[in-house]
């Protein structure tokens, strides 16, 4: 292997100061050169016009270096290594000088290849365990450091080991099999491992094979098996067991015990536990599944029973972890808002805008379907607010998606509104509601609650402010809601909590 390091100067002097970040003067930074080590390590040597200490910056980016070392002692000859670096990575670094009046001055960005490192420490194997023997066969685990290629030698006599299993291609973690074995038979193996550059480490063991065969494969400790075992999810299932030999693991599910067609791949490398985990299920659905093993070990094959599970159903808590109140989202064509469990349509984009500049988040069929329908918005206006456009006599009520005329101010006053609560309307915005009936008479619009028509309640055994209007109690979306109509909680009037609950819910005021 070359012992020369490639350097490549990313500026075309890099001997001499780029800047200088004090009045007092900056030492000259000269002569700056890089020499090979072993083992992955570079060391950088630079000089200085005068006494000063040093220190080199360097990373895997030009524009980010956030590595350093340094050289604390005052003089004019500096060195620093770089220890740990990575095997074929470019890394950039640069030089900063600090002379004895202060003054600082920095080299240009250099640049160094490691793929001409000499690297001659050998990769270290550790977290070695006997998984497990069989009466033919025994398996064994292991990490490297580094990636490597492993050939094990193993025999019946620690002086003669005559067999051999290799795996050429280098990578770091490692699960061996190996078969053709004597039952009841004392081996012998040592694990040699050969790194990029033909280090090379060892590591000696020895293993008693069982006496008796294994012919079957087995699982136990399936969970979930009856309810109870485990939370039940929505949407996703995990389940669990073991194995009496170290296998690798497929489930089959589907909704009907004749019809198992979706297929997971569970433990890719053999084990003697399994964990599957389900997902993109239906909710409050049964599932059937069976679970299918092959093992190394003892050439077995295993397709257990058919087992069943069911996921719970969709709650308002589940939802809440995807949707909260306040929430825009968007299905279909319809924007609507999320509030308490329900969804209000929003079909005017000047309502949804007002309210906020998220783009909607998008909501699935049975996600949205969860969701109780709620009073929708038709335009800017919520039920019960009294509109006119400017220079305009007709004064309208918002009724749903109809803008109802009022007969007269009696009416109009009999529904407890006054000239301050008429909004006027910028062009445009009552052309989204359709015209609807004149209101003659204030009770066709309340009912029996015409008298806290227009008024602020609570119940005198809960907090929740609500606007009565049209003959319905209409709750603020939040505080600010509340404020920004320009309310305030002194006007809140408190009656009983039967008769709150005999008002039907309305609108929500946002």
């Amino acid at each position: 292997m070359k012992n020369r390091l490639i350097l490549i100067f990313l500026a075309v002097i890099s001997s001499f100061i780029l800047t200088a970040t004090n009045t007092g003067a900056s030492p000259l930074i000269s002569d700056i050169r890089a020499t090979s080590l072993q083992n992955n390590a570079v060391r950088i040597f630079w000089s200085t016009s005068e006494n000063s200490t040093g220190y080199l910056y360097f990373g895997e980016s030009g524009d980010n270096m956030p590595f350093y070392v340094g050289d604390l002692n005052v003089g004019r000859s500096h060195s620093a290594d770089l220890t740990g670096l990575k095997a074929k990575t470019g890394y950039y670094y640069k030089i900063v000088a600090v002379g004895e009046n202060g003054g600082r001055s920095e080299s240009f960005i250099n640049y160094i290849d490691t793929k001409n490192l000499n690297d001659t420490k050998s990769a270290t194997l550790y977290d070695i365990k006997k998984l497990q023997a069989t009466d033919t066969a025994f398996a064994l685990s292991f990490f490297a450091n580094e990636p490597v290629s492993i050939k094990i030698k193993y025999g019946t006599a620690i002086d003669k080991l005559d067999k051999t299993w290799s795996y050429g291609n280098r990578k770091q973690e490692f699960l061996t099999i190996i078969t053709g074995l004597k039952p009841a038979t004392r081996y012998y193996y040592e694990i040699i491992a050969t790194d990029e550059d033909k280090n090379i480490s060892s590591y000696s063991g020895d293993l008693t094979t069982s006496s008796y065969a294994v012919n079957e494969l087995k699982i136990s400790n399936l969970i979930p098996e009856s309810t109870g075992q485990a939370p039940l999810l929505a949407e996703n299932a995990v389940i669990t067991w073991d194995t009496n030999i170290l296998a690798t693991a497929e489930i089959a599910y589907g909704i009907k015990p004749d019809k198992l067609n979706t297929n997971v791949k569970v433990t890719a490398t053999s084990s003697l536990s399994h964990k599957a985990t389900l997902s993109k299920l239906i909710p409050n659905t049964t599932y059937y599944y069976k679970i299918k093993l092959k093992s190394e070990l003892n050439k077995k094959s295993f397709e257990s029973q058919i087992y069943s599970f069911q996921t719970a159903p969709l709650t308002s808590e589940y939802l809440n972890t995807y949707f909260k109140n306040g929430d825009l989202v968007k299905y279909k064509s319809t924007t609507y808002f999320i509030y308490n469990n329900t969804k209000i349509a929003l079909n005017n984009n000047d309502k949804i805008k007002s309210i906020s500049k998220a783009t909607p988040k998008t909501i699935t069929e049975t996600y949205f379907n969860q969701y109780q329908n709620g009073t929708p918005y038709w335009g800017m206006y919520s039920d019960g607010q009294v509109v006119k456009e400017a220079n305009k006599n007709a004064v309208y009520l918002i009724d749903g998606n109809y803008k109802r005329p009022l007969a007269n101010w009696d009416v109009f006053t009999y529904l407890n509104y006054k000239s301050q609560d008429i909004i006027i309307s910028k062009k445009g915005e009552l052309n989204a509601y359709k015209l609807g009936t004149v209101i003659k008479n204030s009770k066709e619009i309340t009912g029996t609650t015409a008298y806290l028509n227009n008024r602020l309640v609570k119940s005198n055994s809960g907090t929740t402010v609500y606007l009565i209007a049209n003959g319905k109690k209409m709750p603020f979306y939040s505080e600010s809601a509340f404020k920004n109509r320009g309310y305030n909680f002194k006007s809140v009037r408190t009656i009983s909590a039967s008769e709150l609950n005999s008002i039907p819910d309305g609108q929500v005021i946002m």
